[in-house]
C-alpha cells in the first residue's frame, strides 16, 4: 500500500548552530516538484543548501530523484528520500533548506541531520492511501455518446465532456485494474478512439 501526505508541512530544528528547515509536499509529477523546488530556492536565497529528493509514480513505477545541492556526495538527498520510501510515500516532495551555523557535522551528522529532518516533517504530514490512477480520453461520435455514457457508469467514473459538431471526446480517469476491460468495453462503440493521457 502507498501513502501521499495531504497537504504541506514544515518543521525546523538546530542542530550544532546550523537551522534545518524540512517541507513536504504532495505533488502530481516532475514538473510540479521542479517548480516547488524553485519556489523554494527563489525564498531561501540566503540558505547555504537547498537539499530535496522525490518520489512519483508513474504508470505502475515508482521513480525517486534527489540532490545533496552542493552538500557532500551522498550526504543529503538519498537520506532524505529514504525518509520518504521508508513510510512508502509517493508523488510526495521534501526540502531540507540548511543555513550553516559555523559547526561542520560531518558526512554521518549530515546524514543524520537531513535524515532526521525529513522524517521528522513526514512524520507530522497528514497521509492518505495513494490509489493510483490512469488518464484517459475517449472521443465517440455524437450518436454514440449514451452507449460510452452505459459503459462509464458501470465502472462509476465521473466524466468531463467536450462537444463539437461531429463527436464527442470524454476525460476520465480509471484504476489500473479497471484499465482492460474497459478498453474492452469501450472498443464495442465502432466510432471509439482511446487515447492514453
Amino acid at each position: 500500500m502507498n501513502y501521499q501526505i495531504k497537504r504541506t508541512k514544515e518543521f525546523s530544528q538546530k542542530i550544532k548552530g546550523s537551522k534545518f528547515i524540512g517541507r513536504a509536499y504532495p505533488v502530481e509529477s516532475r514538473e510540479s516538484a521542479k517548480s516547488i523546488i524553485k519556489a523554494v530556492e527563489d525564498e531561501h536565497r540566503k540558505a547555504t543548501h537547498i537539499c530535496w529528493a522525490y518520489r512519483i509514480l508513474q504508470n505502475g513505477e515508482s521513480l525517486g530523484y534527489c540532490s545533496d545541492a552542493g552538500e557532500p556526495h551522498g550526504s543529503a538527498g538519498p537520506p532524505i528520500l529514504a525518509a520518504i520510501e521508508g513510510r512508502q510515500l509517493v508523488n510526495t516532495l521534501c526540502v531540507v533548506i540548511r543555513y550553516f551555523g559555523g559547526t561542520k557535522l560531518g558526512i554521518g551528522g549530515l546524514i543524520r541531520a537531513y535524515g532526521g529532518t525529513a522524517a521528522e516533517v513526514l512524520e507530522l504530514a497528514e497521509k492518505k492511501s495513494f490509489i493510483e490512477t490512469i488518464n484517459l480520453a475517449i472521443q465517440v461520435s455524437i450518436n454514440d455518446y449514451s452507449d460510452l455514457m452505459r459503459i462509464l457508469r458501470k465502472y462509476r467514473l465521473s466524466v468531463q465532456p467536450e462537444f463539437s459538431s461531429e463527436s464527442v471526446t470524454v476525460k476520465i480517469q480509471t484504476i489500473p485494474g479497471d484499465l482492460d476491460r474497459l478498453q474492452n468495453d469501450v472498443r464495442s462503440i465502432s466510432s471509439a478512439i482511446l487515447i492514453n493521457e
